[in-house]
């Protein structure tokens, strides 16, 4: 069975990987894979390629380098209309940040037979849970594991426990790649401002740290998790204390923002220092808890002092961890179960995309063995 796909946001630095990925790895070469891809459409915020039977490979690569514009398009509206008219089932895959595609993903689940590939996490948190439900119920349509720990597997852990039955108690984590890399230069030595500047000339922030620092994409993401494992959260109920206070996080200019840490290296250098006396680290945690207030969720989100022995104290880098307490593992007392991971890199994304992706093959085959070469 061939998987038609549709890729929007195809000239972004995460679609552009994915196209590469795809072509590259040989996943839409029949003769490697039982279930090839066929990639039927890529689109920008202004144009796109769409064939029935599949674009070639050099049309692919040269609209997700902008090298072609392909037919212009008069935005979501259009698009979605198009996509509807298509009546085999077509992956669409959504690399966008772009908080139009609430609306876009709900009717395309709701009105259509198209499935959901997303690494856009803003569909699953800007709504009400309601919708958030609407969404995730049919787990071969709608995939979003990239959308926590760049396709780690957080989302699909979480997934399964409602249909475990188990209980739920914790979920404790350091998952921002950037405030986890800013939290280790802390521990290191650099002061907050030469910490952050590392993170952005690294790319590892936003073009505006801000966004980091405010730590709305950690909020968003333990909010992804927790209404996956059945919780009825809101944004609005998470208590966030961002990285930096708010006077900080008004700055458009990376340059601006960055003179205005300055502010705050000594304050940080202080409180490091007296932490590593007293032997703990500093890091920014997210915090999902029914252990108290009779099973009432619980979400928090902002800097902790943990003991250098935490598993999270000893992140280095980009990297990720959740710890999770649940079924066998929180009620029974045992040891909890440890997710880690690099932290989100565009290749990554990419490839857990891919993975998303052969989670929704129906009548999946593995790949035929290598033949010998003569």
């Amino acid at each position: 069975m061939v998987e038609s796909v549709f890729i929007i946001g195809a000239t972004g630095k995460i679609g552009s990987e994915l196209a590469r990925q795809i072509i590259s790895s040989g996943d839409t070469d029949s003769r490697r894979h039982r279930n090839p891809t066929r990639i039927v459409g890529v689109a920008s915020s202004s144009g796109f390629l769409y064939d029935a039977s599949g674009i070639s490979d050099s049309d692919v690569l040269a609209f997700s380098t902008k090298r072609t514009k392909g037919r212009e398009h008069a935005g979501l509206g259009s698009l979605f209309d198009f996509l509807g008219g298509i009546e085999k089932p077509v992956r669409i895959v959504d690399v966008t940040a772009s908080p139009e595609m609430l609306w876009f993903h709900k009717r395309i689940i709701s009105e259509t037979c198209h499935s959901i590939v997303t690494a856009n996490k803003l569909p699953l948190v800007l709504n009400s849970f309601d919708d958030f439900q609407l969404l995730t119920a049919s787990h071969g349509r709608y995939a979003y594991s990239c959308s926590v720990m760049a396709g780690a597997e957080a989302v699909s852990f979480m997934r399964d426990i409602p249909d475990l039955g188990e209980s739920f108690v914790e979920i404790t984590g350091s998952f921002s790649g950037t405030l986890g890399y800013v939290s280790s230069e802390l521990g290191r030595g650099s002061l907050l401002s030469e910490a952050v500047r590392k993170a952005l000339e690294k790319g590892y922030t936003e073009p505006n740290p801000s966004i980091d620092l405010s730590g709305k994409d950690l909020a968003y993401k333990i909010l992804t998790l927790a209404r996956t494992a059945g919780m009825r959260v809101d944004l609005e109920e998470i208590k966030l204390t961002p990285f930096v206070p708010d006077e900080y996080l008004s700055y458009g200019d990376p340059e601006l923002l960055l003179g205005r840490l300055g502010e705050l290296d000594s304050a940080f250098a202080s409180r490091i220092a007296l932490l590593k006396g007293n032997g703990k680290a500093l890091r920014y945690v997210a915090r999902l808890s029914c252990a108290e207030k009779g099973g009432v969720p619980s979400v928090t989100v902002g800097l902790e002092e943990l003991e250098v022995a935490h598993p999270l104290a000893q992140l280095q880098g980009t990297a990720n961890m959740i710890i999770i307490r649940a079924g066998p593992y929180g009620v029974n007392g045992n040891l909890p179960y440890i997710i880690e991971a690099p932290g989100a890199g565009i290749d990554i994304t990419a490839r857990n995309i891919r993975r998303d992706l052969l989670s929704q093959i129906e009548d999946r085959h593995s790949a035929p063995p290598e033949q010998p070469q003569p």
